[in-house]
């Protein structure tokens, strides 16, 4: 109990540095290239490219020679144990700010959404065989907090975490700086870590306390019932589908089938030198369906010409009639007016 308290006290003590200067700028900006560059790599791509990028985050200044002989990753050795595992298995995305003073262990597993603060004075450590959850942050930088002393030269603060071996950390965990975490301690899902975990403990809440010592008989031993070794048997175990949840696999599969083959008559038509959006099966009908359409534009059909004669001449003969007798009416009302037997109208 007391190597843990001076471990707290000496975590305690944090180290203040100017992380708006050039020279640690350029370091966080390396260090997020290489960040990059990791998260853009497949999960299944070569051990070699995946644990080369990786030590480009947490040693750029190593001898990229050794590299082959470190392209043993954690998950490689499920497939062979007898493998000692150099490079941690590290799901991206994957974040961390100078990755200078981080070390992680090789057979480590760390899940997606990973984000560690650290800095370049002091050191972060995860040991061997360690379970990191997704969405975890470990921070260990931090300001001052005293107004007055932020407000001047802005300088940050940090201190070290250490995590021992064979620690399970829950998912969306933040770890805070000046903290161990002692090996074999598991740590309960969205706590807070603000102060030291003895080792073989079960620590969890906002702030994160001990609740259960992991070195009592029989913790643990009812975690389980069944073990299952191959995906065959994992589906079978306590399977509930119905032969509907099959049938929408089964339609799922003819659906992709469907795209793979239009894909690879689209990929024809490109050697063929003919545009993939072309659709060759509906080109009679639509050359048939265009000739349909220019039939109106050659002439009207003999019935409508008929048609068309006859309303003509009824128009004609109507305007004919009504201009006769205008004129008609027009000659009485003028005689009228010029007769000299007839009185005027009072």
């Amino acid at each position: 109990m007391n190597s843990m308290n001076d471990t707290e006290t000496a975590h305690a003590v944090g180290v203040s540095f100017p992380a708006g200067n050039d020279d640690f700028r350029a370091a966080r900006d390396h260090c997020a290239q290489a960040c990059r560059r990791f998260n853009d790599t497949p999960e299944d791509a070569l051990p070699e490219v995946r644990s080369g990028r990786f030590f480009d985050i947490i040693r750029p200044a190593r001898n990229r020679s050794e590299d082959s002989g470190a392209a043993v990753t954690h998950d490689m050795t499920f497939r062979n144990p007898a493998l000692k595992a150099q490079t941690p298995f590290v799901k991206p995305p994957f974040y961390v700010d100078y990755g200078l003073r981080l070390r992680i262990g090789g057979s480590t597993f760390i899940n997606r959404s990973c984000m560690i603060m650290d800095t370049p004075v002091a050191d972060v450590i995860i040991g061997e065989r360690c379970n990191i959850g997704p969405n975890c942050c470990i921070v260990s930088v931090g300001h001052a907090l005293r107004a007055e002393e932020r407000a001047g030269k802005q300088n940050s603060i940090g201190k070290p975490i250490t995590i021992g071996d064979h620690v399970w950390i829950g998912a969306n965990v933040t770890v805070l700086g000046g903290v161990t975490i002692g090996s074999g301690a598991v740590i309960g899902a969205g706590s807070v870590i603000t102060k030291n975990i003895p080792p073989r403990t079960m620590a969890l809440g906002v702030p994160a306390r001990v609740v259960q010592s992991l070195n009592e008989v029989g913790v643990g031993s009812t975690d389980y019932c069944n073990t299952v070794n191959t995906l065959t048997e994992a589906m079978a175990h306590g399977r509930q589908l119905d032969r509907k949840g099959e049938l929408e696999l089964a339609r799922l599969a003819i659906s992709l089938n469907s795209l793979q083959q239009k894909k690879k008559a689209q990929q024809q038509q490109l050697a063929m030198g003919i545009p993939p959006d072309l659709d060759l099966d509906r080109m009679p009908q639509k050359r048939r369906g265009s000739e349909q359409h220019e039939c109106p534009e050659r002439g009207f059909s003999r019935s409508d010409l008929m048609v068309v004669m006859a309303v003509t001449v009824v128009a004609f003969a109507l305007i004919f009639g009504l201009f006769m007798a205008g004129m008609l009416l027009g000659s009485k009302k003028f005689a009228i007016i010029m007769d000299p037997s007839i009185p005027p109208l009072v």
